[in-house]
């Protein structure tokens, strides 16, 4: 696969090949959704790749990110409590003027593309936590997702390893209680 030009539908064949998530648990938002989302969040446009995305895993892009708020129905809250992290931080919101937030990682990591109305149609995806500058570390939404990929696949290693210990197991047990 070519890391600078899948799409979605790839990305998304490919994680499920590899076991990195099951087929089905993901699901897609409407059109009428990411509509909505955008108004939301103030924005005029969301970029291509992004919109693809919310198509196809939006409502549930989970496992991967685990941990981190970033479906459909939190999307439509988050860019309001990043602005609450912004000033509670004493950083400048405005950093959020037109961007898109994407994602929140325990109440102090933002992920966002700034810019949105604007951006390319691949758009760079950045970061802000909690008192440090923000920083651009995936230069393309193709490679951020490809980064989560990767993280997803050495997560399930490592709990493969601890497996193999007997003394971790991944699937459920006779008298395990839902939560």
């Amino acid at each position: 696969m070519d890391l600078n030009r899948f799409s979605i539908e790839e990305f998304h064949g490919y994680i499920v090949e590899r076991g990195l998530v099951r087929r089905g648990d993901q699901t897609g938002c409407s059109d009428e959704e990411i509509a909505h989302l955008a108004r939301t969040q103030g924005v005029q446009r969301i970029p291509a790749l992004y919109r693809d995305f919310l198509r196809v895993m939006g409502k549930s892009p989970y496992p991967l990110m685990t941990g981190t708020t970033w479906a459909y129905e939190d999307l439509l809250r988050i860019k309001q409590s990043s602005l609450e992290l912004l000033e509670d931080d004493g950083a400048d919101p405005a950093i959020l003027d037109d961007a898109l937030v994407i994602a929140m990682h325990q109440g102090y990591v933002v992920y966002y593309i700034p810019g949105a109305s604007t951006a390319s149609d691949d758009p760079g995806v950045w970061t802000y936590v909690e008192e440090e500058q923000p920083t651009n570390p995936w230069p393309t939404f193709r490679r951020f997702l490809w980064s989560l990929a990767e993280m997803r696949g050495e997560e399930l290693g490592i709990y493969k390893e601890l497996e193999a210990t007997g003394r971790f197991t991944m699937t459920r047990q006779p008298g395990d209680e839902d939560d």
